[in-house]
């Protein structure tokens, strides 16, 4: 059985990206994981335990989402919470099962290790829109493209 791994935000286009994967893969195992970065916009004094937060009832039992020893802030685990929420609302609505997985850390570097580590078969993601500061800046897709061993679906 393929194993494919989303990268999943609480953005619309990575809910695209996991229909995608739905509707590509209808076999295979999937895999949705979000990453949120583990540092504080006010350095060290603004992080919690992750497993400090509500998780929404439908995850209540999976403690592997509380990532340890790294910090969330209040806004980055809503943002996964978000993100989770809707995974699970996407997976009900297609009648499919998903493995939900977070991690801290740089997002491309936290994708790419995943893979590895689970012998991912492919890995879909969505790109964002252009904006003024993306030509400063790698794109998370385009860097998970360059740095995975396996194939990269960017929608």
């Amino acid at each position: 059985m393929a194993h494919v791994l989303v990268a999943m935000g609480p953005s619309e286009s990575s809910a695209a990206a996991l229909e995608y994967a739905f509707e590509e893969y209808p076999g295979a195992r999937v895999s949705v994981l979000h990453v949120t970065d583990a540092r504080s916009s006010i350095g060290p004094f603004g992080g919690r335990d992750p497993c400090e937060y509500v998780i929404p009832d439908s995850l209540e039992e999976n403690e592997e989402l509380c990532p340890s020893p790294d910090r969330f802030t209040w806004a980055q685990r809503r943002r996964a919470e978000r993100a989770l929420a809707r995974a699970l609302e996407l997976a009900d609505r297609n009648d499919r099962e998903i493995e939900l997985v977070v991690r801290s850390g740089n997002a491309a570097r936290e994708i790419v290790d995943y893979a590895e580590e689970q012998a991912v078969d492919r890995i879909v993601i969505a790109d964002h829109p252009q904006t003024t500061l993306r030509p400063l800046f790698r794109s998370v897709p385009d860097s998970v493209a360059d740095t995975s061993s396996r194939p990269v679906t960017t929608l």
